[in-house]
């Protein structure tokens, strides 16, 4: 920023103005640039030594400013000096129309007298945050436009009262309330003045406190108009000696909070959306509260180390017909939905509920007549999850369930899903649970997905896998003991099937792969006895097809030329592959990477790849003795690079262990190459002599220390060929 700015006296925008020592910018540059529009930011204003300074700077009358932001150092100092701050602060006048006020970091301990009444009728939004000595508030209720007050790191102030709302119909326009980390606020008195009638925040829709520790004294009592409540961490506030009315409430969350708070909370007639965390003392629902929430949609519950149960009585769930969302989260103590033995009812219309560390809860309720969608994680006590036979309109069912997840639970769990009684369910996933040890009694033919990850003691998949007649996703991971001599018959409507990490899956010869004519999708991923001498047909809807760490693969689909619907390949450490299908490669791929084929015979020239005119990427390591990378770059002369398809965007080339040189011509040829990535070539020492295409966008080097030393920057001889591609990243 210019240091004679001041001259600029036509200029219109400058959105931001740091204040400078003696010799830098002066705050008092400002004077003469009164067609300034717009928003304004003055930052450093601490290092004003000068009152002048900020009235020569006549903000006043920069009559086009709408919004301003008055900006002090966020370190307060001993060179930090209150009153001079307060008299700076007095002399930094907003024009009369700003709409848009912020103070922050404002070492005084009075506020400007100019915020102090009716002054600014347009002003909307007022923000003063982290001004830590200011003791007292201004008459900010008679600002007639204010639609939005943010109240943050006001230490100082103790009482909030009649000052602050300064006459008849306070704070009458203002829609948003925030009272945040006022530490040491412990009294908000209640407006006294005007008619009987009159009320103060007569349009305010959303209150929040959040961190005011001290705050004992109540909140305002009657706000008609109110829709969103916050209360965090104020531990204090019970609100014991008056009742809120609060008939317009609509969501109310309440966190870090004594439970008497909710004892105060009545008429909550239009609430919608309740969640707690943290009232440690809550042990259960006041039945004088809950009667009332006839329009409760969504429940929230968590880390309430109390809670035993949500109702004293089952009948208190009758009144919640409009609750759909129930989640109950760290709730280490709770044991029953309802107090006492007995049947347990859910509301009637709840569709999904999801109880999490809840580490005492040892049964679901037997009645969940809508329920859809179930999560059960880290409950360890809950041992079984049964859907009994007999009459399908019995109360006794979670018949409409369409998704199940159980994760974590090491207990051993009894699944019973007797057939036709879950005839929705679509989705079902389990994770990390030990005590799942079959599956067999999953009888579910609606499934869609079904995911089982790291469930360590399954033994078995359902014979019946090839009955599920929706089933398109099969995923199963991380399951050690699961042993299979030969895996079942798959359901033809399968359009995704992934199997990794599963050490006895011995075959999948019989499994039908090539009759699933939606199949999109099959990764095979660290199946290390998994043998397959032949690998069987597959089907030509295939998109993506990748084999990793699978030793015992010793071939690939025969005829995959005629995949050609197959746009993503990757083959990764399958060391007994020895050759590809004749052929040629699929003709539409899109992403080939080929790595760690130690045994591959096949010359790369008989890959064809200069024949997918579709491929944009491409990974190669040559780990397999050198032979491949000869043909690739035999000299300084020949053009290595034809071999490689010209639509490529992205090349990663590993392992050329011996290879010293690369060709020219990658520039001409690879004219649309964005990333190019190089590793593990410890003998490399020249690049291209024509460089890099001018598309080139990426360039990352690892482990090739010959020319990690030649493109080191600024110093290395190939530093300027490198240079001017966007990122460069040499390791």
């Amino acid at each position: 920023m210019p240091l004679s700015i001041n001259n600029l006296k036509n200029l219109t925008i400058l959105s931001k103005f740091v204040v400078g020592t003696k010799k830098g910018l002066q705050l008092k540059e400002l004077k003469n640039l009164s067609h300034l529009e717009g928003e304004l930011f003055i930052s450093e204003l601490q290092k004003v030594e000068d009152v002048k300074d900020a009235v020569d700077a006549n903000l006043l009358g920069k009559q086009d400013l709408r919004k301003l932001f008055l900006h002090w150092d966020e370190v307060f100092e001993i060179f930090r000096n209150d009153k001079h701050e307060s008299r700076v602060l007095e002399s930094l006048r907003p024009p009369i129309d700003i709409e848009n006020l912020t103070i922050l970091n404002y070492g005084g301990a009075k506020l400007p007298s100019w915020l102090d009444g009716s002054s600014y009728s347009r002003i909307v939004s007022l923000s003063l945050w982290d001004c830590p000595y200011v003791t007292s508030l201004p008459s900010l209720g008679q600002l007639p436009s204010l639609r939005e007050l943010s109240l943050k790191g006001l230490n100082a102030v103790r009482i909030i009262g009649s000052n602050f709302y300064g006459g008849e119909r306070p704070f009458s326009s203002l829609i948003t309330l925030q009272f945040k980390e006022m530490l040491a606020w412990k009294d908000w008195s209640p407006y006294a003045g005007g008619l009987k009638e009159e009320v103060p925040f007569s349009c305010l829709e959303h209150l929040v406190v959040r961190s005011c520790p001290s705050l004992v004294e109540t909140l305002p009592c009657q706000l008609d108009r109110l829709i969103k409540l916050e209360i965090h961490s104020c531990q204090q506030l019970n609100n014991s000696t008056s009742e809120l009315c609060l008939p317009s409430l609509n969501e109310l969350y309440l966190e870090d909070c004594s439970e008497a708070i909710l004892k105060s909370l009545f008429k909550l007639t239009s609430l919608t959306v309740l969640k707690i965390n943290k009232l440690i003392e809550l042990v259960s629902f006041d039945h004088r509260f809950m009667s009332c929430l006839g329009k409760l949609r969504k429940l929230h519950i968590g880390l309430c180390d109390k809670l035993t149960c949500l109702w004293q009585d089952g009948d208190e769930t009758q009144n919640l017909t409009c609750l759909q969302e129930l989640v109950i989260k760290n709730c280490p103590q709770f044991t029953s939905f309802v107090a006492g033995d007995g049947e347990i009812e859910l509301p009637c219309n709840l569709e999904k509920m999801e109880l999490m560390d809840c580490t005492s809860l040892e049964k679901l309720p037997s009645k969940m007549h809508a329920l859809k969608h179930l999560v059960i994680n880290n409950c360890p006590k809950i041992m079984a999850l049964n859907i009994p036979q007999g009459d399908l309109s019995s109360d006794n069912s979670i018949s409409q369930l369409e998704s199940l997840k159980i994760c974590c639970c090491d207990s051993p769990i009894f699944f019973s899903f007797a057939k036709g009684r879950l005839a929705p369910l679509k989705a079902l996933d389990i994770y990390d649970c030990k005590g799942v040890e079959s599956l067999e009694g999953i009888a579910v033919e609606s499934l869609e997905t079904m995911t089982i990850n790291n469930c360590q003691n399954l033994g078995s998949l359902p014979q019946c896998l090839h009955t599920l007649s929706h089933l398109t996703q099969l995923d199963i991971r991380n399951c050690q003991a699961l042993e299979i001599e030969d895996f079942p018959p798959l359901p033809v409507t399968l359009s995704s099937l992934v199997l990794s990490h599963c050490s006895k899956i011995k075959s999948i010869a019989n499994c039908n792969i090539a009759n699933c004519n939606n199949l999109t999708k099959l990764v095979i991923w660290e199946c290390p006895v998994l043998e397959i001498e032949d690998f069987p047909p597959l089907p030509i809807t295939l998109q993506s097809l990748e084999l990793w760490n699978c030793p015992m693969i010793k071939s690939l689909p025969n005829k995959w030329h005629h995949l050609t619907s197959l746009q993503e390949l990757r083959i990764v450490n399958c060391q007994n592959i020895k050759c590809f299908p004749k052929g040629g490669l699929p003709p539409k791929l899109r992403d080939l990477g080929i790595i760690g084929l130690v045994d591959l015979k096949q010359p790369v020239r008989e890959w064809g790849l200069h024949l997918l005119t579709s491929l944009l990427s491409l990974a190669v390591a040559f780990y397999m003795g050198g032979e491949g990378e000869k043909e690739w770059f035999p000299s300084k002369d020949k053009d290595a690079w034809s071999l490689f398809p010209s639509s490529l965007t992205s090349l990663h080339i590993y392992g050329l262990r011996n290879t010293e040189r690369l060709s020219s011509g990658l520039r001409n040829h690879l004219s649309s190459l964005q990333s190019f990535f190089i590793r593990d070539c410890p003998k490399l020492r020249y690049l291209p002599e024509d460089g890099f295409p001018p598309s080139l966008q990426e360039l990352m080097i690892y482990r090739c220390e010959i020319l990690k030393e030649r493109c080191a920057k600024l110093t290395g001889d190939y530093w300027p060929l490198i240079e001017e591609i966007p990122e460069v990243h040499i390791g």
